[in-house]
């Protein structure tokens, strides 16, 4: 056995144990079902301390464990990919440690854990529907235990989060009531009888929980959510971006700056007597005249753009992928008010992505969400050769360490990549790029909400009146949007900055390569790379193209 065969199979290994720990987790990645579908995590605060020493124990076992030296190039690339997930685990866990204010990135609030614990079960078709009730039932009966072990975490709530908290009680007891009673005429009546039963008990146990947390827990909360200029600096060096927050900062300053401008041309050219905001009115005024031709419009503009990357041999689309179109189911329809793409399990032979839409019901306003412009974009962001193309390569790749270990800066940048690759190819047209522009304007925002937030030069009422001012978007929404960055730092500046990083990725692989350089070896190797953090994607780049260049 080589050295890469014998990474390969100690990650495997912690792999497993990790998903011992964390059983929601693998049944989103489609972990062995039958293992862990029916399991919840343990909660407590020993689980907390566990995590922290089986981090020590994984990095000291990896540097005594594996010969780095012989290693082959690739090979090193996965070891120190996996060092840097270590070192950003034990930096979430250690350092940010928001799972003392009563919050888990992954996870959310304990209630929302459970949410997430339930959708993963019913919202992928990946087991007849009884077997999925089963799974739900068992992870019911879990949550009394789960939710009494989360209690000892709260060591510094958060207001922000503790209200958060409660705010999902109700959302998640009426989200488990939707189940019960969408589920009834397609399961036998004794297992439906039990999963009533079970719903009743954990909505009584959530009830109580949330009058815990009014009596122990929110007299107590602090409102100190930030985590820093120190600590946000450390998360960007950990991320490997390449960029102080600063730098960071006035690209985003300078995108916002430069898109208002861009969308002031394309106005002028669109409509030459109308403003920024009525050119988006009579764009999106323009579309399907119904849902159903809406659902039908995308199914055709996915596929097309599917033909399209393919006839101009942009990259190549992987065996055994399709995407599938259709409505919101209406168990999801309270918490999707638009659409959503669900990604393809890693470990599914399956490998059918959905885009799902949200039906109208009366509200025909609606419709405006998705105009012939919007429509073709979505195409491109989240099919082809956007988000789904990109993660079902990405479930392709053998390297379990690549597919696990991802960059937000990567996938997220990826989408918006796209956005701009398709229009410089020809696929959109200036509609589509008009609505681009309007997106890129909360893209760039973000940035600066993200940075200035975490770094204590912006409060959450600044955000919110920031946003509101500079998007015009809805101030409730806004407010919903901003409760999540608070213990997400970081994220929110990958998509538009990810989107540069390609850009600048790509310009630097042409100059390498020269006349040689070519699309589909570009876009490619990208999607082979299992949307690895961008740092180690040119690491990837430098790897293969050394290897072109010396063949």
């Amino acid at each position: 056995m080589n050295e890469d065969e014998k990474l390969k199979m100690y990650f495997e290994t912690e792999f497993e144990i990790e998903m011992n720990h964390n059983p929601i987790a693998a049944t989103y990645f489609g972990y062995k079902h039958e293992k862990y579908d029916h399991l919840l995590p343990d909660g407590s605060i020993n689980a907390k301390e566990d995590d922290i020493i089986r981090l020590l124990q994984q990095k000291r076992k990896l540097k005594t464990e594996i010969d780095y030296k012989a290693l082959s190039e690739e090979g090193k690339l996965d070891y120190d990919l996996l060092e840097y997930f270590l070192d950003s685990q034990d930096f979430q866990i250690n350092e940010l440690a928001f799972w003392k204010g009563g919050i888990d990135t992954f996870l959310g609030s304990p209630i929302g854990a459970i949410a997430t614990a339930i959708y993963v079960l019913y919202s992928r078709d990946f087991a007849p529907l009884d077997t999925r009730i089963s799974a739900i039932i068992s992870r019911l009966k879990a949550t009394p235990r789960y939710l009494e072990e989360t209690k000892s975490t709260w060591i510094w709530p958060v207001d922000l989060w503790v209200n958060l908290t409660l705010e999902e009680g109700p959302r998640t007891i009426g989200f488990l009531q939707l189940i019960q009673h969408t589920v009834e005429p397609n399961i036998e009546p004794e297992l439906h009888q039990e999963l009533a039963k079970e719903i009743n008990n954990v909505s009584k146990v959530i009830n109580e929980y949330m009058d815990w947390i009014n009596s122990e827990i929110l007299p107590r909360a602090h409102h100190d959510w930030v985590i820093g200029s120190q600590k946000f600096t450390r998360l960007l060096e950990l991320r490997k971006l390449g960029k102080t927050s600063d730098e960071i900062l006035k690209i985003g300053e300078k995108a916002l700056k430069d898109t208002k401008k861009e969308l002031e041309e394309l106005a002028k050219e669109l409509y030459p007597d109308k403003t920024v905001k009525e050119v988006r009115e009579i764009i999106k005024g323009n579309h399907p005249p119904t849902f159903e031709m809406v659902l039908e419009h995308v199914r055709e503009l996915a596929q097309d753009a599917r033909e399209f990357i393919s006839k101009k041999n942009l990259m190549t689309i992987p065996e055994g992928e399709d995407l599938q179109v259709s409505p919101t189911p209406s168990f999801l329809i309270p918490i999707i008010p638009f659409a959503a793409y669900n990604s393809p399990e890693k470990f599914s032979d399956n490998q059918i992505g959905q885009y799902i839409v949200t039906p109208i019901e009366g509200r025909e306003e609606m419709l405006r969400e998705h105009s012939y412009a919007s429509c073709k974009n979505v195409a491109v962001h989240e099919a082809y050769p956007g988000h789904h193309l990109q993660l079902t390569a990405s479930n392709l790749q053998p390297s379990l360490i690549r597919t696990i270990v991802q960059g937000n800066e990567t996938v997220e940048g990826w989408a918006h990549y796209c956005e701009q690759l398709m229009a410089e190819k020809g696929f959109l047209g200036k509609d589509e790029v008009f609505m681009q522009r309007i997106d890129q304007l909360w893209r760039a925002v973000r940035i600066i909400v993200d940075i200035k937030m975490h770094t204590g030069r912006m409060s959450f009422d600044e955000a919110r009146a920031f946003m509101v001012q500079e998007i015009g978007m809805d101030e409730n929404a806004v407010i919903a949007e901003l409760k999540r960055y608070t213990f997400t730092p970081g994220y929110q500046l990958s998509y538009l900055f990810g989107k540069f990083l390609l850009l600048d990725l790509r310009d630097y692989v042409k100059e390498k390569l020269g006349d040689r350089y070519s699309d589909q070896f570009f876009h490619n190797t990208i999607l082979d790379s299992g949307g690895i953090p961008i740092h180690f994607l040119k690491r990837l780049f430098e790897i293969r193209v050394d290897k072109m260049l010396n063949n």
